[in-house]
């Protein structure tokens, strides 16, 4: 009897202390900003610590690539989404093409999808591109505006508001009607308040900010 007690008492334990919080994920991901990132048919949610999907799956969320996994190459195998400084990218497709935007940590929407790109935030800050239309004139023949599109880069803080324009405009000549890779940044951050801009000649220039 008293053996038969132990067997009990140790399959209660065993029973009672491993409990199954998920199942059937496709992928889990280390913790940022004290999320993790959890992968299940192609969409992504959100749990904390202790295991509570703070944030269901959805399909607008931004894989991108984190630099803490770079290899030898300069190639990186991880690629999810993450928060940093509370705030997570996602997209919205709009006439064919995407913009990007942010989340805070209970999956609303801070800063709405409005940059053609968009950086994660590295110490209150991130990196937007967005398009700029400029009126060259008219065509009277036509009685349309003679337009040309720009490439523009900013920084902004957690909370959209734009800190610093980066002079390194750029002439647009993808189409804005078709869904396509979006822009590459011509700009980076360096240290907490410092970033790089490359110039139209290829040259960089750093700034304070």
């Amino acid at each position: 009897m008293r053996n038969l007690l132990i067997l009990v008492g140790c399959f209660i334990i065993y029973a009672t202390g491993y409990t199954q919080i998920l199942s059937d994920v496709d992928e889990v991901t280390l913790f940022h900003d004290g999320l993790s990132a959890i992968r299940k048919n192609g969409q992504w949610a959100f749990i904390n610590k202790e295991g509570e999907k703070t944030i269901n799956f959805r399909n607008d969320l931004v894989a991108t690539v984190d630099e803490h996994f770079i290899d030898e190459n300069g190639i990186s195998s991880v690629n999810y989404p993450l928060f940093q400084d509370g705030r997570c990218l996602i997209k919205k497709l709009i006439d064919g093409t995407y913009y990007y935007g942010y989340i805070n940590h209970k999956g609303e929407v801070i800063i709405e999808p409005q940059y053609l790109n968009a950086t994660n935030f590295i110490n209150g800050y991130a990196i937007v591109i967005k398009i700029a239309k400029n009126v060259m004139g008219n065509n009277l023949m036509l009685g349309k505006n003679v337009v040309n599109y720009k490439l523009e880069e900013y920084i902004i803080d957690i909370s959209g508001k734009t800190i610093k324009y980066l002079e390194n405009a750029r002439n647009d000549r993808a189409s804005r009607n078709k869904t396509k890779s979006p822009p590459s940044f011509c700009s980076k951050f360096i240290a907490p308040h410092l970033i790089a801009v490359m110039s139209p000649d290829k040259k960089w220039n750093i700034y304070e900010f």
